[in-house]
């Protein structure tokens, strides 16, 4: 009795910091950011690249953000698809920085 006690004491206290951390953002917002517009850049300049999982990942993070960061990185999406269909050239500047997008053009899981 004794033991599943310690059991599952140590199980709740290993499972509820984790759980915590995974409902809570896992970006700041400035990445957040950065992260979008790098991918929304890519997106742009290879239309048929890989970038499925990243945009998932993007997605489910956008749930976690706050709702401005949110509405944020969504008009920065919308402003790159917008020049990109007026035919403006686009420049992908500081985007080494997203790992995500990194991840996302190398086809790995971040």
């Amino acid at each position: 009795m004794r033991i599943a006690l310690i059991a599952t004491s140590v199980a709740a206290a290993v499972a509820i910091p984790m759980a915590v951390a995974a409902a809570g953002p896992q970006m700041t917002s400035s990445e957040f950011l950065s992260a979008v517009q790098c991918v929304a850049y890519e997106s742009a300049a290879s239309p048929n690249a890989d970038l499925g999982v990243a945009k998932l990942r993007l997605n489910a993070e956008a749930s976690k953000q706050p709702a401005p960061v949110a509405a944020a990185a969504q008009r920065e999406a919308r402003a790159v698809s917008a020049a990109v269909e007026a035919g403006d050239a686009i420049g992908a500047a500081g985007c080494g920085a997203s790992r995500i997008a990194d991840e996302g053009r190398a086809g790995r899981a971040v």
